[in-house]
């Protein structure tokens, strides 16, 4: 299975093109698909690549996207936000929005509220998840090459207690510009392609869930 992953698209959608030359199975959206509600019309982009050319698309809403934008991922059924999917035999599990920032953006929540929106959303899959899912989250997790900026780093210790707790074999995030990496933590992979590039990822199973590389390409 292909995964390529994006984040941080801030209503841009024409460079999107490039990632159809790598044939993903999967497009997962690391949140901040619109700039605060505006230029919506990358919504309907996603829908074309998802109707059009048959790629199956995973994405939670970032900080800076409103309701509405909630609202139109919801009815084009690609809003993974507290939610989860079976892909191939592969869990991809979705926590939307941010921890708290400075700047009282539409779609933050408390660390408490972001690890409960993960419990609740896996309660019923029980110990069958753990070392067998992708979480598709926004905020990257705390102290991490995800999370840094000038002024320390701002990540979610809630993310990060996921990670320890759960080990997810990928972590597909965004939300800091200028933290684009390939970082692990324990046995979970974590990438932050920032709105720079995508992340390319073969993935499959053999005994167990192996990822065979990732990469990042510039748009």
């Amino acid at each position: 299975m292909r995964i390529v992953g994006i984040t941080d698209l801030h209503g841009k959608y024409h460079h999107l093109k490039k990632i159809l030359l790598y044939d993903p199975d999967v497009l997962v959206i690391s949140g901040d698909i619109t700039h605060f509600g505006r230029d919506l019309k990358v919504i309907d982009y996603l829908r074309y690549l998802q109707e059009k050319e048959g790629i199956k698309i995973l994405a939670v809403p970032g900080n800076c996207d409103t309701l509405e934008v909630i609202d139109k991922i919801n009815k084009i059924g690609i809003n993974l936000d507290g939610r989860y999917v079976n892909v191939g035999g592969i869990y991809y599990v979705g926590i939307g929005g941010s921890n708290r920032t400075p700047f009282n953006t539409p779609n933050e929540y408390s660390e408490e509220e972001l690890y409960f929106k993960f419990i609740n959303t896996v309660k019923n899959i029980g110990e069958e998840i753990k070392d067998r899912f992708i979480l598709i989250t926004h905020a990257p997790p705390f102290n991490t090459m995800a999370d840094r900026t000038l002024e320390g780093n701002v990540g979610s210790v809630s993310i990060r207690k996921i990670i320890e707790e759960y080990s997810p074999i990928l972590v597909a995030c965004g939300h800091i510009h200028e933290s684009r990496c390939i970082d692990k933590l324990g046995n979970t992979y974590i990438v932050n392609p920032s709105p720079r590039s995508f992340f390319v990822s073969d993935i499959y199973i053999k005994d167990k869930i192996i990822v065979k590389g990732i990469e990042l390409v510039d748009f």
